[in-house]
């Protein structure tokens, strides 16, 4: 579920055609991979792979890229704001890529997960394969896939002209919060942010741009588990209150750095 809850702000977001360069940049050198492979277990691996956390490679790109374009458009449309030139771009897109590309993503959560013991590699694994969690990703997959469309615009207007009610709402929040969905993906935003400001001097992201991702999950939350009983999603948040997940992801978040 968590690798879902990553790509639905990327896909929530559209990208000027002056923002691709973090598209074409492509490190090279040899492949880390190469040199480690035999480094990692099977295990370590799959693990790596269940969690979804290979997806804020992505993120990380998505995020540069929309900040990116809105820096560029708020310049063209006042000259008081401080705007990014192709150069900074090219130039954040690099750094960003030097830490957060796929390969040395992968190396890094690998080698998080290796310092547990395997008997709590074991444990994680079998909780994020729970048939509860599984229904959970696919629940969200299929919200992803209709992102941008008229349906799902318009449960987003019914969804502000009728709030549900508060037990419904504290429930949606317990999902986003035992989860840290939402604390994950601003931290993955804070990166980029803290990148573009050292490119480019007097830079500044929006004032409410943690309040605004949040509530961007919470809407995607309430839009994929619409027709969801209330028991059933307290089940889902209280699976990330599990010891070895809650720490995992703890642990994750305090790495982004």
């Amino acid at each position: 579920m968590l690798r879902l809850s990553f790509l639905l702000v990327a896909s929530a977001f559209t990208f000027s055609s002056q923002a691709q360069a973090i598209e074409e940049y492509t490190p090279t050198g040899l492949s880390q991979a190469e040199e480690v492979e035999d480094a990692f277990t099977e295990l370590e691996y799959k693990l790596v792979e269940a969690s979804g956390l290979l997806s804020l490679s992505q993120q990380i790109k998505d995020s540069a890229q929309s900040l990116i374009a809105e820096a560029i458009e708020g310049s063209q449309e006042n000259p008081d704001v401080v705007g990014i030139n192709h150069a900074q771009h090219f130039a954040i897109a690099k750094q960003l890529a030097k830490r957060w590309a796929e390969e040395p993503l992968q190396q890094r959560l690998l080698a998080l997960v290796k310092a547990m013991p395997v008997e709590t590699q074991m444990q994680i694994e079998k909780q994020l394969s729970h048939p509860l969690l599984v229904s959970a990703q696919e629940k969200e997959r299929a919200a992803i896939k209709v992102q941008g469309s008229n349906a799902y615009s318009l449960y987003m207007k019914k969804l502000k002209q009728r709030p549900p009610a508060a037990l419904r709402w504290a429930l949606v929040e317990s999902v986003d919060k035992q989860s840290g969905f939402s604390q994950i993906i601003i931290q993955a935003r804070s990166v980029v942010i803290k990148e573009i400001k050292q490119q480019v001097k007097g830079w500044q992201p929006a004032v409410s741009w943690e309040s605004e991702v949040r509530q961007d999950v919470l809407q995607f939350l309430f839009y994929a588990y619409r027709k969801t009983p209330n028991n059933e999603l307290k089940n889902i948040a209280d699976s990330f209150n599990q010891p070895e997940l809650k720490q995992f992801y703890n642990s994750v978040i305090a790495s982004i750095k």
